[in-house]
């Protein structure tokens, strides 16, 4: 198993046990409000925080094997060749939007690193770091993948 590989497991793991933790965490506390008339005042910002690392995650993976959403019903009727170039002009451009969020959330997370959330006391950056880390992702997936495109119309 190589590297990337392992980054998706990880980032798999990652999305499906913050759903799992999420799913059931939001059951009770639903659970706990109506039938007990309480809710712990901590547990609506750690789903949240628990919902943005796993939708980071699971679109990184996503990117993986080119499965995000993207309309392209218009590029379709295109003949072949331009079709190509329209995906690989989108592709470069997805790459840099990507790079560009990964710079934008580090310098988001160390502005936001002294500031705590309301509830759990927990340093704003812990919610942030997954903006950054999941784009990162996401533009490994997309470089890996552009140049096994690369490599496979040399061969053909």
């Amino acid at each position: 198993m190589n590297a990337i590989d392992r980054l998706e497991q990880v980032l798999s793991f990652i999305s499906g046990a913050s759903l799992s933790v999420l799913a059931a965490g939001v059951f009770l506390q639903v659970v706990m409000r109506y039938a007990f008339s309480y809710t712990p005042f901590w547990s609506e910002e750690a789903f949240r925080i628990l919902l943005v690392w796993c939708v980071m995650a699971g679109a990184a993976v996503s990117v993986r094997d080119n499965q995000h959403i993207r309309v392209d019903f218009i590029v379709e009727t295109l003949p072949p060749g331009a079709r190509r170039v329209i995906y690989s002009l989108i592709d470069v451009a997805t790459l840099v939007f990507f790079v560009a969020v990964v710079v934008a959330g580090y310098d988001a997370v160390t502005f936001n690193h002294s500031m705590r959330t309301v509830a759990l006391q927990w340093p704003m950056s812990y919610l942030i770091v997954a903006v950054p880390l999941g784009f990162a992702a996401a533009a490994v997936f997309l470089l890996v993948r552009m140049r096994a495109q690369r490599q496979a119309r040399r061969l053909a």
